[in-house]
């Protein structure tokens, strides 16, 4: 099946050409996918072997880097920013309901996971602008967060004056044993996502907790759509799971998948037709 999707996430696919792309193969199979869309020039693949769909072509490291510094990144979009790089727009607006929805929700969640009130030490794998570590932090955590987009880290770190390191994960200065990782709709972007859910495994403590969400592409509107899903953006989800991908991810990873939030009545996961919210733990050292 192949199409063109008439979303191309925040970027025109005019705007790229085929010296900013690279082909890749599975992360679990290493094996070339089929093709599924086509935006030239980059494309939608699904895996032979594994049936996981991922992005390739898809954007070199140094293009997906103007992406996400692009100052215009989030405006309108995951803060409803209303002056780009200057940070949230007005509290009032629906995404930013949305934001306070899914952060209050979160943090609930988190509670019930730990049995226990907030405390010890919380990472934000993709933390944007950390409106949720502000949050974690003035409910009693001890919160640092990680974030390539340079515009949202430095609002963190200046406006909020969070503790975020702006890069990858695999570069941060991070000390192990971390009682919680938090990775709001980020593990779709990373350029390996069996090495990122690594990184965290090793990062954690034995009894911590990973916490994550994601669009999944066995869900109703993706299925229906097809080319025309909203939450495609080939150019910066470079990864669409289902439930089954993603506990196999995290077996190989060393985590065990233990809950799946679906429901877009709860408040983790407030309005949300397409993605879940998904909880792993280590799996203990023999």
């Amino acid at each position: 099946m192949t199409g063109r999707p008439t979303g191309f996430g925040s970027t025109p696919a005019e705007d790229w050409t085929s010296s900013d792309t690279e082909q890749v193969s599975c992360c679990q199979c290493g094996v070339p996918g089929r093709p599924l869309y086509e935006v030239a020039p980059l494309g939608v693949v699904r895996c032979p072997v594994c049936g996981l769909v991922f992005t390739s072509p898809r954007l070199r490291p140094e293009a997906l880097r103007r992406l996400y510094d692009d100052a215009g990144y989030f405006a309108g979009r995951v803060y409803d920013a209303e002056v780009p790089g200057e940070g949230p727009g007005s509290r009032h607006s629906p995404t930013m309901v949305l934001q306070r929805t899914w952060t209050a929700g979160r943090l609930r969640l988190l509670d019930r996971l730990r049995e226990q009130p907030a405390g010890g030490r919380l990472l934000e794998v993709g933390a944007g602008y950390g409106l949720f570590l502000a949050a974690a932090r003035e409910a009693g955590w001890t919160t640092s967060g990680v974030e390539l987009s340079r515009s949202g880290a430095q609002y963190a770190t200046e406006v909020l004056g969070l503790d975020v390191f702006c890069g990858q994960l695999a570069d941060a200065p991070l000390r192990p044993g971390l009682d919680v990782v938090c990775a709001w709709d980020t593990l779709e972007h990373v350029p390996d996502p069996l090495g990122f859910l690594r990184s965290v495994r090793s990062s954690l403590a034995e009894d911590g907790v990973l916490l994550f969400s994601t669009p999944y592409v066995s869900s109703v509107p993706a299925r229906l759509l097809g080319p025309r899903w909203w939450t495609l953006k080939p150019a910066e989800h470079l990864w669409h799971f289902t439930p089954r991908d993603l506990a196999q991810l995290a077996a190989r990873a060393g985590l065990v998948l233990t809950q799946v939030v679906r429901n877009p009545l709860a408040r983790a996961n407030a309005a949300r037709l397409d993605s879940l919210v998904g909880v792993a733990r280590p799996v203990p050292d023999r």
